[in-house]
């Protein structure tokens, strides 16, 4: 009985064997199949339904389904429809299931079951549904500093990228900024993985100093568009899409003694340029040259601490930056500049992400860079030069340094005031300041926003640190006013408001004390209210603080006696 029952299988194995070949080799029922390979049914009006086609060699009662491609089935689009030879039939897959979800990317087949043929057919062809755009990556841009003058070297840039070559665009985005803004676009050709920005921007015209993101989209063959978002933002940049726009720069010391030479970085595109050497707030030229070369020498201007201006001059373009002069005679007063504030927001794009290299965005920004733009440092057009221009008009004498490297120990000056408010300081330089005060040493500072951030430094470099809040250097807690308001002076014990009428202003947004740090003796405050001092001098441990709250106080020292007469007293008490 066993070899009967083997045998009977043999004979049904063989007789499939030869069916299927029989099938294989019959003629298809259905003809002329087609429909697009990948769609992507996301509801952007591109490609969002797969359309099948094909004519049967009988007529028929058809279901016409989509199968997974282990023959699951997904949707039936037609079942038991009657449809005749030779007509051309078509169906409609939005890309749902069954279950009214969209159906999961992958790979999909149709399949055709005929009723009275008794013969269902699945095709080989592969539908793909995707609804992933695409990341195109830009993996260098070079150079990544142009100018686009037409003038000098390099006037434009090559990106590659990676992703689908296929209907891509490049988009350039201007980054320094309040909000990223789109200034040109070009069409990439169909295969190609580089692509070429000239420099210019809608119009024609070239690009402006400044910092440039670009941007690869593309289209891939679902129909899919991405990245989705452009500009990414700044954390979500992947590769090195980064490109500065310069025409002129200059990077030197920071602090120069008075008589000295001083060089220069210059970055003219290999041009000639030319240069003057000034006073700040002075008329007249103490220097001036022509040169061609990337490394400048000037002499600094002899006599008292200040602060010079050295400007380059290529064609239509002028940079202007600042360097500070050191007197060779000690003074009793040291004024800071507050470079690492300065460094820390200068809107130079140098790390390759697109984005201008500040903090805290970023987690680090180098030091030794040129300003951008003009060359100026952030906020010194506006209160720092200012009260630069009336410590000079005044005959002021005074030692200077930055904050990034100030003289140690504090103790030889009986004063020390910031030029600007340092919203970043180095944590070094917090405790220099922290033990001057504690040792009967006298501090002051204008503006808002002062010791906000403590940053540390490693070699040429900035580190994001740790956010100190509106609590100040010396634990005051403050909080800012965003609108301007007139001031009156509150209470006076050293004769710090003397001349000073009761009340002053508006000159500028304040920043308001709401309490004093613990054990701090007031001596003499103005504001608009009790815990809403703007400006205040207090007693801490055996030295003395005083802070001026209010934005555009040093541009008001020229027009307003009562700001004048404020920081004659301000001085008078850091000197004596």
């Amino acid at each position: 009985m066993p070899v009967l029952v083997f045998a009977a299988l043999v004979v049904a194995t063989f007789a499939a064997f030869f069916v299927t070949t029989r099938l294989k080799r019959a003629a298809p029922v259905i003809e002329q199949l087609t429909f697009r390979r990948s769609f992507s049914p996301n509801g952007d009006g591109r490609f969002d339904v797969a359309l099948f086609a094909f004519r049967l060699r009988r007529s028929d009662d058809v279901t016409v389904s989509v199968v997974t491609r282990d023959g699951d089935e997904v949707l039936t689009l037609a079942e038991d429809v009657p449809l005749e030879r030779g007509g051309r039939h078509r169906f409609r897959w939005d890309g749902h299931n069954n279950a009214g979800a969209i159906a999961p990317d992958g790979e999909y087949h149709l399949r055709v079951g005929l009723r009275h043929q008794g013969r269902t057919v699945t095709s080989s062809r592969k539908l793909f549904l995707d609804t992933v755009p695409p990341r195109p990556v830009v993996r260098f841009v070079s150079p990544d500093s142009i100018s686009p003058d037409g003038a000098g070297r390099a006037n434009s840039a090559t990106l590659r990228f990676s992703g689908p070559p296929r209907r891509a665009r490049l988009l350039v985005f201007r980054t320094d900024l309040p909000s990223p803004r789109l200034v040109a676009r070009r069409d990439i050709p169909r295969g190609d993985s580089t692509a070429r920005w000239d420099g210019r921007v809608r119009g024609g015209a070239p690009a402006p100093t400044g910092a440039y993101l670009l941007v690869v989209r593309a289209q891939d063959a679902a129909g899919n568009v991405g990245p989705r978002r452009v500009p990414p933002a700044r954390s979500q940049v992947r590769g090195h899409p980064g490109l500065a726009v310069t025409y002129v720069s200059a990077r030197g010391p920071a602090v120069v003694t008075a008589g000295d030479l001083a060089r220069f970085d210059v970055s003219a595109d290999g041009r000639r340029y030319r240069w003057s050497v000034r006073r700040l707030g002075a008329g007249r030229t103490l220097d001036r040259g022509s040169d061609r070369s990337e490394t400048l020498t000037v002499r600094a201007p002899r006599g008292r601490s200040g602060v010079a201006i050295l400007t380059v001059r290529v064609g239509s373009h002028r940079y202007t930056t600042p360097f500070a002069v050191r007197a060779r005679t000690r003074e009793r007063v040291l004024v800071v500049l507050p470079q690492t504030t300065w460094q820390a927001r200068n809107q130079l794009e140098s790390n390759g992400d697109g984005y201008p290299d500040v903090l805290p965005e970023d987690r680090r920004v180098r030091v030794r860079r040129p300003y951008a733009r003009s060359g100026l440092p952030p906020g010194f057009a506006g209160d720092e030069s200012a009260l630069l221009r009336f410590l000079d008009r005044e005959r002021l004498r005074y030692d200077i340094a930055t904050d990034l490297a100030p003289p140690a120990p504090l103790d030889r000056y009986t004063g020390v005031l910031f030029a600007g408010p340092p919203r970043f300081i180095p944590a070094a330089t917090e405790g220099l300041l922290r033990t001057y005060v504690r040792t009967g040493g006298r501090i002051a500072w204008l503006g808002r926003g002062g010791f906000e951030w403590s940053v540390r430094t490693d070699g040429d470099e900035l580190l994001r640190g740790r956010h100190n809040g509106h609590d100040g250097l010396f634990g005051e807690r403050l909080r800012r006013e965003p609108e301007p308001v007139p001031v009156a002076v509150l209470s006076d014990q050293v004769g710090f408001f003397r001349g000073v009428p009761g009340s002053f202003g508006p000159f500028g947004p304040l920043e308001e004390s709401r309490a004093l740090p613990l054990r701090a003796q007031l001596l003499a405050s103005a504001g608009t209210g009790a815990d809403r001092r703007a400006v205040v001098v207090y007693r801490k441990d055996g030295g003395v603080v005083a802070r001026v709250g209010i934005d555009g106080f040093g541009r008001a020292l020229r027009a307003s006696p009562a700001a004048e007469r404020i920081m004659r007293r301000l001085w008078v008490l850091l000197s004596r």
